[in-house]
Formats: C-alpha cells, sequence, structure tokens
C-alpha cells in the first residue's frame, strides 16, 4: 500500500507541475557564436519551426498521403523537434491505436520519439505514466506501453528504463510489500528492452531475481564466469547477546531468536539477527544453515539513485531479497541461488513463528 500511495503522489505531482509552473521571468539573453558542431543549417531551422504545423495537418487529416508526406519530409529535416511538436506525439498515438498496425501516424509517432529530448520525449512520457499510474491502480495496456518503451529513442529511453528501475524492478526485489499482479506482468513485459539497452542495475536485476516474484526476469541474468568462493566472516554482527556465535564456525554454539511482538524501528533490516559486510559481499552465491526451527534469510543489497529502501544511519538504499528460506530440521540445510547476489552489506535472519535457534550460518561467495 505504501508503494501504490506513493506512486500515486507522484503521478499526481507530474499531471500537475506544468499547472503549477510559474509564469517564466524574462530570459537574459547572451550572444555566443555557435561552433560548427553546434550550427543549424537553415532549412533544418525552418523546418523545426513549421513542424508542429505539419503534424498537426497530418493528425487532422490521417488519411491525407499529401500531409503525412508533408510531415515526415519536416520531421527527418529536423534535428530536434521543438517542445510544441513532441508535445503532439499524444495525438499521434491517439489517432493511430497500436491495435490498427503501422500507419503513417504510428510512423511519425516513432519517428518524433527517435528524435525529441527526453525531457518532452513522448514515448518516454507515456511509459513514466503508465507505470506511474499502474501503481496508483490505474490499468494500463503492456502492449502499448512496451511498444512505447521500445521506440523511445536515444533520449527517451533511459528516462523510461529509470521509471521502470525506480517503480518496477526495484520493488519486485523487496521481501516485503510485493508488486501487484499487473505490476509484476507489466515489468516482465518492459524488462527485456531495458536490458538490451543496459538500463537495468546488474546487483538490482540479481537481487529481483532471487526475490523469484517475477519469472521472467531470470532470463535476461548474464551468466557470471565461475570464480574461486571461500566462506565469508561478517565484519560485525547486530542482535541478541552472542549473535557473533551464528557466524563463528562452530555448529556447538549458536544464538536464539524470537519474533518481535513490537517490531523495532530497523526490525526490516536488521530482524532478529544481522551480519554486516563492510565492504559489502561482491558477490554471494550460496548458504548454508544450522538451525532448529523455520526462518529466512534476507540480503540487504545496496544500491544506487536511491532505490528500493532508506537506511537512515547509514545514509544508503538496498533492496532486500529472501536469500534463503530454511525448515530448522536441526541439519545443514543448503540454499543455492539462482544468480550471484551483488554487493551484499548485510545478511539477517528472520523467525518464522516462534522461537528459532541459529546454530551456524555459512555465506559463500567472493569478496
Amino acid at each position: 500500500m505504501a508503494l501504490a500511495l506513493a506512486a500515486f503522489i507522484r503521478l499526481y505531482f507530474v499531471s500537475h507541475r506544468q499547472a503549477e509552473r510559474p509564469a517564466p521571468s524574462k530570459p537574459v539573453v547572451i550572444e555566443t557564436t555557435p561552433t560548427p558542431h553546434e550550427a543549424v543549417s537553415p532549412t533544418s531551422a525552418q523546418a523545426c519551426r513549421t513542424l508542429d504545423r505539419a503534424l498537426e495537418g497530418a493528425i487532422q487529416a490521417p488519411a491525407d498521403t499529401t500531409a503525412n508526406a508533408t510531415a515526415r519530409q519536416q520531421l527527418d529535416a529536423c534535428a530536434e523537434p521543438p517542445a510544441r511538436a513532441c508535445e503532439l506525439g499524444a495525438a499521434l498515438d491517439a489517432r493511430a491505436l497500436l491495435d490498427a498496425g503501422t500507419s503513417p501516424l504510428r510512423e511519425l509517432l516513432d519517428a518524433l520519439c527517435q528524435r525529441c529530448p527526453a525531457g518532452t520525449n513522448p514515448c518516454a512520457g507515456f511509459v513514466t505514466r503508465a507505470v506511474m499510474g499502474l501503481g496508483a491502480g490505474r490499468p494500463a495496456d503492456s502492449a502499448n506501453v512496451r511498444w512505447h518503451l521500445e521506440h523511445a529513442g536515444p533520449a527517451g529511453t533511459p528516462v523510461a528504463c529509470a521509471e521502470v528501475t525506480q517503480s518496477l524492478l526495484a520493488p519486485s526485489a523487496l521481501a516485503t510489500d510485493p508488486l501487484s499482479v499487473p505490476q509484476r506482468e507489466l515489468l516482465a513485459q518492459l524488462a527485456p528492452a531495458c536490458a538490451h539497452a543496459g538500463r537495468l542495475p546488474a546487483n538490482v536485476l540479481h537481487a529481483a531475481v532471487v526475490q523469484g516474484d517475477v519469472p521472467a526476469l531470470a532470463q535476461l541474468v548474464q551468466q557470471m564466469p565461475a570464480g574461486t568462493t571461500t566462506v565469508l566472516k561478517p565484519s560485525r554482527t547486530v542482535g541478541p547477546q552472542g549473535a557473533e556465535q551464528a557466524f563463528d564456525g562452530q555448529e556447538a554454539t549458536g544464538v536464539e531468536l524470537a519474533p518481535a511482538k513490537t517490531p523495532p524501528p530497523r526490525w526490516e533490516k536488521d530482524g532478529a539477527l544481522s551480519a554486516v559486510f563492510e565492504p559489502p559481499i561482491q558477490g554471494l552465491s550460496a548458504l548454508r544453515v544450522r538451525a532448529s526451527g523455520p526462518g529466512t534469510l534476507r540480503a540487504a543489497v545496496r544500491t544506487s539513485d536511491e532505490l528500493g529502501l532508506n537506511d537512515p544511519d547509514s545514509k544508503t538504499s538496498f533492496v532486500l531479497p529472501v536469500a534463503c528460506r530454511f525448515r530448522g530440521t536441526g541439519q545443514w540445510e543448503t540454499c543455492t541461488l539462482p544468480t550471484p547476489l551483488l554487493d551484499v552489506e548485510a545478511l539477517s535472519a528472520f523467525p518464522d513463528k516462534g522461537k528459532l535457534t541459529v546454530s551456524e550460518v555459512e555465506a559463500r561467495g567472493t569478496r
């Protein structure tokens, strides 16, 4: 619910900021002489000045081949369409529905998205609004959203994929507050295009694959060369007295944990017991647990760009997938990860119900 509320607020802000924007002050004009690379040819400048009118003509008469040809000619001649022309992308989209197949207007929209800058790119804007709207409970046509992402062009693709990562991929790598079914389905549709463009953070993608809520993401993970792994010891532990005994390599020692009746502020990340790795583990490939009582181990994967959750103490961000579920039979249980977890800063134990005694946790990977 918290993620849906946040998405609704962001959608409201994006929808209203144009109306709330104050009138611009009179600009200060500084005359400069453009370099040869920056200079715009008279033909291109003229095409850009009249491009919006040409596009409007095509929109008003979609069956007029002359109007379509004129709009396409001017669009091809305009290196960077002005904002007004880019804003007409929504009208092109409305008059050339994807279900109708390829049409001159949809080809114009494609070409427009290839040229419009990030801030006014109609395809990127469509993806952003659809993703944010879905988080607020508004349905989205996944095929149409995917088309806009695949045609967002060099300027629009990074913006669109940033929204996919922020609102869909990072939340899919959290053990709590899972995505809705429509959000998971849309992520499965959009992630391949962003992965192909190199726009999905590897550590967040790997964490989402380990969490396993969107199985299709596993196909996007690049195979990593097998390296030498070792048993990794934490820099420190957080939890009850004797917490370090769960990571001391001695099966005869251990620590008793219990669910929190009133979870403390850091419970979501630290759980009943947390092993902290400084610096973070480069790659965590497997876990072994010997315990009495069922529980889970979550891995805190450090992220950048404020993806996922925020740790106010360390001022870092992280995602938090379940790395291991164990039954607690009193014998060793092994959890082999489907792909290595990258940048793991902590492993935390959570009792499922009742008391849990952890005799030993063995984390294997590379520093």
